[in-house]
């Protein structure tokens, strides 16, 4: 696979390749191969120790033409400082004013920030760009983790030059088509489930968006005794185990998963019921497990403020305050969501202070009828 334009003299002076090396073969071997797919002396030189890693960037690199962010806003046609505005609320550390670390695809993207612009106005956009950025950070972190773990491990056991890596690099990025695909379609899907009435009687009017909902914390008993019996691995396949469940259950109930925060789920749903139903199912499902501690479970009603895919409030602080003090395989709730329920009893426990609210709380362990 030898490429005329390689020079090995250059590669030296470089610092990329020393051919009194015991793996001087492999490691040419390795610079054609990268080489091969267009990457660049330059590119070579920037990834130091990690060159197979230079197989997936290149694959990736969206548009071959490379700019610097302000070219890339000449042509986009906005302002420098404010395509650096863009650059950062999207998450990425900004570039070099000297560095190509734009192509013709970022253009794009600043030309849609000024659609949004117009739509929103530039407050609201750049806030929209941060929410997407952060949850693309942690697509994108998810998925080399898997990678890493999955992939690339193995391969550089079986090839420590670090061919079979970059292969794998490269194998690997020509997913990303299909992952930007699939990502396309669920946002689409999601916003269709998304959608609701303009409603006068909620804030929209007055500037910000609330809904009516039930709101539920689904907590891990005793996590911390757990980490220290499981080993990392164990431990990351227990906490996987209980983020499925719980995505499972409240999805199919119908009910949106907010968020995971390491030992804690975070849901919303529009009916008291369904909030009970929810809670009750993880509570016997995770009793029944072998591995899994029990869980305890917090949920309140009533009007949340809605922003950037989360939900505050004083509901949601009753809520996250009620898991914490309900017992294993249990379920606290809030006066509000247990007048709305059907079907199920309701036990008043002590009117108890919590943290944040003037008053005593009365709050209600959760029953099934009958």
């Amino acid at each position: 696979m030898a490429d005329s334009r390689i020079d090995p003299a250059e590669l030296e002076a470089r610092g990329l390749y020393d051919p009194e090396a015991p793996d001087a073969a492999d490691r040419l071997e390795l610079i054609e191969y990268l080489l091969s797919l267009g990457a660049t002396i330059q590119d070579l030189v920037e990834a130091g120790d990690d060159l197979p890693v230079v197989a997936s960037m290149v694959a990736m690199r969206p548009g071959r033409e490379r700019l610097t962010l302000a070219e890339a806003a000449a042509r986009a046609d906005v302002p420098v400082e404010t395509a650096r505005r863009i650059w950062r609320a999207g998450g990425l550390p900004e570039p070099e004013p000297e560095a190509h670390a734009c192509t013709e695809a970022d253009v794009e993207v600043l030309r849609t920030f000024l659609a949004g612009r117009e739509l929103f106005g530039e407050a609201v956009t750049l806030q929209m760009a941060r929410v997407v950025g952060s949850a693309v950070a942690r697509v994108a972190d998810a998925t080399v983790s898997a990678f890493v773990v999955n992939v690339g491990a193995p391969s550089l056991a079986e090839d420590p030059a670090g061919l079979a890596l970059a292969r794998a690099n490269a194998d690997a990025a020509t997913l990303l088509p299909g992952l930007s695909q699939a990502l396309d379609t669920m946002l689409r899907h999601h916003f269709e489930a998304s959608r609701r009435p303009i409603d006068a009687g909620s804030g929209l009017l007055r500037g910000y968006d609330s809904q009516e909902l039930a709101v539920g914390f689904v907590d891990l008993v005793d996590s911390t005794r757990l980490a220290q019996q499981l080993s990392t691995a164990e431990l990351g396949d227990a906490l996987g185990k209980f983020e499925e469940r719980s995505a499972d259950t409240i999805v199919t109930q119908g009910g949106r998963l907010v968020k995971l925060i390491g030992d804690e789920v975070m849901y919303v749903v529009s009916d008291a019921d369904t909030a009970c139903a929810i809670a009750l199912e993880l509570a016997d499902s995770l009793a029944a497990d072998d591995v899994l501690p029990s869980v305890r479970s917090g949920i309140a009603a009533g009007e949340v403020l809605t922003r950037d895919g989360d939900y505050f409030g004083p509901v949601v602080n009753l809520a996250a305050r009620a898991v914490k003090l309900a017992d294993p395989d249990s379920v606290l709730a809030s006066r509000t969501l247990a007048r709305a329920a059907r079907g199920y009893r309701f036990v008043s426990v002590a009117a108890t202070r919590l943290k944040g609210f003037d008053e005593p709380v009365e709050l209600f362990r959760l029953e099934r009828a009958g």
